[in-house]
């Protein structure tokens, strides 16, 4: 998000902010009758008996910058007599509301207006107690404050992402700022010194300066149950993620076994499970077992977390590292290496004869180490070739179907590949005899006709990438067969990045000829843009192919498609797209889309 975007957002809030403050009513039983006075930020009304008698209206929400609306009415009694109602209405510091009958005040009411940050939101922490009161899980990880976090219809981060992804350079005496605005509020609770601590910590992502704030915090020689209390008001007050992080580290840096409870209820959402580790490590007595449950109850950022300050200290902890701690909605890369290691996969294997649970999830870790997309993969594991050997001998018992045979041709890929690369792997801790026991033990497993009529036959039933992998590895092409599933199901976007995959000019351009007849190019789905990325983004290599489609692009309002489509054109010879709909299509991104880097390169287009 660009500075003028986040501008616009810290504008959108502000005015949230403004209107829950300021929206108002009062009501008065005036013999009998009801009258009822409301104030919005751009409107005041006035309502006897149900009937709105006067309002006033405003343009703009800095209209309030006039502080009094004067509002008017008739009200009749039951003996014919009418009555002035005069209100008056409104304020700087406070919002007054003083409604007379004729000259005999019936309310004078004056209510300050604070801003308070966590006023008028909904609160985080009792929002994720009600979810784990009734489902015991997180059923919906959303969070209240994301609303304020994001514009409407922008995508979310996952939870626990944004951690991640921050800037470890805290801003400068951030920390000593606000523990010194801590300290006051600990020695004077009051809502000024709460409200400045509240506001500090929301100006920044604790995950930038969480470090630094521990090591600070843990040198003050304060009143443990002061920092209790305050922590705890935070957290009973926040509406902003940022303070229930706070808050939670506060208490880890205090003896917090009493409320070891309220700490693993917030770790099961992903957005605080490294906060509450940290807090169950540091200040509370055996938090290994929390932290192992903690694991199992969630599945994304906070499970690689877990996973990872994990003590593999019981037989039962390492079976379940190797059976199911692998396996996650994130990336299955990003914990394959520590359940390995810290479960000791190459011993659980070496064991004459396995269960299947341990097959399967032996199988996920050898996948998740082998992929290139691992963090740490098969080349920093130190007993890669005894485990690899051990699950080959264990799957002439368990190698029944196509999921149990996956993890085999990922195996038999990277034993066979090419002899330059070995002669690498030779130099650092593989032996030759090693790769050789290897290819094998395999080669039997891999021979094996059946594999490829399953990954045929199954195909025919459903679409599954690893079933498509296994077909190409025995290099038969069912290309054929995904069309026919397209024609099921047109808007099938992993079909389509499935035929894309097979990098066949006939293939591809047969797709995009379906795609122009079956896709509404004018007006496209969610679904349907799906489905244009998926082409859009791999035609650079097959010139004049799905040029429509391209087109289509250009004029969507989807910024990726666009500048996809703004690629492909520049890869391709001019003289293939240089027509006037294309041209326009280009000058109109060039001149309107807020994307500078789509700008220039729509430019560049315009003057080929």
């Amino acid at each position: 998000m660009g500075l003028k975007d986040e501008i616009k957002r810290e504008m959108r809030n502000l005015k949230k902010d403004i209107k829950n403050e300021v929206n108002k009513t009062w009501t008065i039983d005036y013999k009998g009758h009801r009258i009822e006075i409301i104030n919005q930020v751009k409107e005041e009304l006035l309502i006897i008996d149900g009937v709105t008698v006067d309002t006033k209206k405003r343009k703009s929400w800095l209209s309030h910058i006039i502080p009094y609306s004067k509002l008017s009415g008739t009200l009749e009694l039951e003996d014919g007599t009418k009555h002035t109602v005069s209100v008056k209405l409104g304020g700087y510091i406070t919002l007054d509301c003083i409604v007379k009958v004729d000259n005999e005040t019936v309310l004078d009411n004056s209510t300050k207006l604070e801003f308070l940050p966590w006023d008028h939101k909904d609160k985080i922490v009792p929002f994720i107690e009600q979810q784990v009161q009734i489902h015991n899980k997180i059923v919906d990880d959303s969070l209240p404050d994301d609303q304020y976090l994001y514009d409407e219809n922008e995508p979310q981060l996952a939870k626990g992402l944004s951690d991640q992804l921050v800037d470890d350079m805290p801003t400068p005496f951030f920390v000593k700022k606000l523990l010194k605005l801590f300290k006051e509020q600990l020695q004077h609770p009051t809502t000024k010194t709460r409200r400045a601590t509240y506001e500090k910590i929301i100006y920044d992502n604790i995950a930038s300066y969480n470090d630094e704030f521990i090591e600070r915090f843990q040198q003050e020689q304060w009143d443990e149950t002061l920092v209790q209390q305050e922590a705890l008001w935070l957290l009973e007050h926040a509406a902003h993620r940022e303070v229930v992080k706070f808050a939670i580290t506060v208490l880890g840096c205090t003896d917090c076994e009493n409320y070891k409870e309220l700490l693993f209820t917030l770790g099961m959402h992903e957005e605080f499970t490294p906060y509450v580790i940290f807090a169950l490590k540091n200040g509370t007595s055996q938090a290994n077992n929390q932290i192992w449950q903690l694991a199992q109850s969630v599945h994304g950022w906070g499970k690689i977390t877990a996973v990872e300050q994990l003590d593999a200290a019981t037989p039962e902890i390492k079976q379940w590292l190797l059976t199911k701690g692998c396996e996650n909605v994130i990336m299955n890369e990003y914990l394959a290496y520590t359940c390995a290691v810290n479960g000791d996969l190459e011993e659980a294997l070496y064991e004459e004869s396995v269960s299947k649970e341990l097959y399967d999830g032996a199988g996920l870790i050898i996948q998740a180490l082998l992929s290139e997309s691992a963090t740490q993969g098969i080349e920093d594991y130190p007993y890669a070739s005894a485990a690899l050997s051990r699950f080959v001998h264990h799957a002439r018992t368990h190698c029944q179907t196509l999921e149990d045979f996956y993890p085999l041709m990922k195996i038999s890929e990277y034993i066979n590949v090419d002899e330059d690369v070995w002669e690498e792997r030779f130099s650092e801790q593989w032996k030759r005899h090693e790769r050789t026991s290897i290819q094998e033990a395999i080669q039997p497993l891999i021979d094996d006709p059946k594999w490829s009529q399953l990954a045929m036959d199954s195909l025919q039933q459903k679409y599954d990438y690893k079933v498509l992998e296994i077909a190409r590895f025995y290099q038969v092409d069912v290309t054929p067969t995904l069309f026919g599933q397209l024609e099921k199901d047109p808007t099938n976007s992993e079909l389509y990045l499935a035929i894309m995959g097979s990098n066949n000019r006939t293939y591809i351009a047969d797709l995009c000829t379906f795609a122009e007849t079956k896709l509404s190019l004018s007006n496209l789905s969610n679904d349907e843009q799906d489905c244009l990325h998926c082409i859009v983004q791999d035609l650079h290599q097959h010139e004049g192919v799905g040029l429509p489609l391209v087109q289509a692009a250009l004029k969507s309002n989807d910024g990726g498609l666009q500048y996809h489509a703004l690629s492909v054109l520049e890869e391709w010879n001019p003289s293939i797209w240089q027509q006037p709909t294309i041209q326009a299509a280009i000058k109109t991104i060039a001149t309107t889309t807020k994307d500078k880097e789509d700008r220039k390169l729509a430019r560049l287009l315009l003057t080929k």
